[in-house]
This record gives C-alpha cells, structure tokens and sequence, in this order.
C-alpha cells in the first residue's frame, strides 16, 4: 500500500511540476547509516509527502512556484506505517523554503527552533547563493541556533538545492 501511494505521489510531482514555470529541484541525500523517512509538506492544496532513503541513498523532488512556506524533515526509520500528509513534528531538525516568493526570489533557511534530531546542510547549486547547515545544536552556520531563522534568498529559476542529512 504504502509503495501505491509513493508512486502516485511522485506521479503527481511529475505531472503537476512540468505545467507553468520550469521546476526547482531538491535533491535529498542521506549520508546517514541509518534508514531515514524524509518528509515534505506544503500547506496548500499540494499536501505533502514522504521518501524512504536507505543509508547514502539520494531522491529527488520536483516543485513548482506554487510550493510557498514548504518544510522538508527527516525522521530516523521507515516510512511504512508513518502519516505522510502532516505537517513537522517537534523536535525535528527542518529546512524551510518558498520557490519564486516575493519579488522572484526563493527564501530558504535550517531550522532548529522547533528542536535538533539530524544533522542537516542545504546547498544551492548556484555558488552565488549561500549555504547553511546545522551538525548539532550548537553547531550551526548561516542561522542562529536559537532563533530566529537567518533566511536567505536566492533569484527564483536560478538554482535547485541540494539537502544532506548527517
């Protein structure tokens, strides 16, 4: 069942992501020697989802200038059985984004607000826009550890970003 609704899932992604705007990429990375459920949520009508990444196994997701106040997170496990619908638990280490927000701008940050459970990093591919990452939570760089969140931005169109999980 749950292997039905992953593909449905990324087949909605597909389709849903090739009308309009070119789609930004998020390539998702587990460095991890652990099993890991990444999750996604979009709190419009995109909903959200959820990919299970084996120890250094890498997805990717697909989105579109719709995936405004998104939150991608890792839970240390698999999947199965996991609500994939839902927005962030507590005590998740997040990456934040909006695509093609304000002015033609992506804005980005990690947090760790809401608490620490993996390490994290979050790097553009475009070298012009910066990086930020989390190993613990009093080992971050591009953020402030206990709030609030150093957004960043980068030109919407001119980059996919790349989400390891240490």
């Amino acid at each position: 069942m749950f292997r039905v609704a992953l593909v449905v899932s990324c087949m909605f992604l597909i389709l849903y992501s090739t009308r309009g705007a070119a789609a930004t990429n998020v390539h998702v990375v587990n460095k991890t020697p652990n099993t890991l459920c990444i999750k996604y949520w979009v709190p419009n009508h995109i909903g959200g989802g959820c990919e299970e990444l084996k120890p250094y196994e890498a997805c990717d997701v697909g989105t579109t200038p719709e995936w405004s106040g998104a939150t991608m997170w890792a839970i240390q496990g698999v999947c199965a059985g996991q609500a994939c619908n839902t927005g962030p638990p507590s005590g998740v280490s997040q990456f934040e984004f909006t695509i093609d927000g304000f002015s033609g701008f992506d804005y980005y940050d990690v947090s760790i607000r809401a608490g620490f459970n993996v390490g994290i990093s979050v790097q553009p591919t475009n070298p012009a826009c910066p990086s930020q990452f989390c190993m613990g939570p009093d080992q971050c760089q591009g953020m402030l550890p206990n709030g609030p969140d150093q957004t960043r931005s980068c030109a919407s169109g001119s980059t996919d970003y790349v989400v390891y999980y240490y």
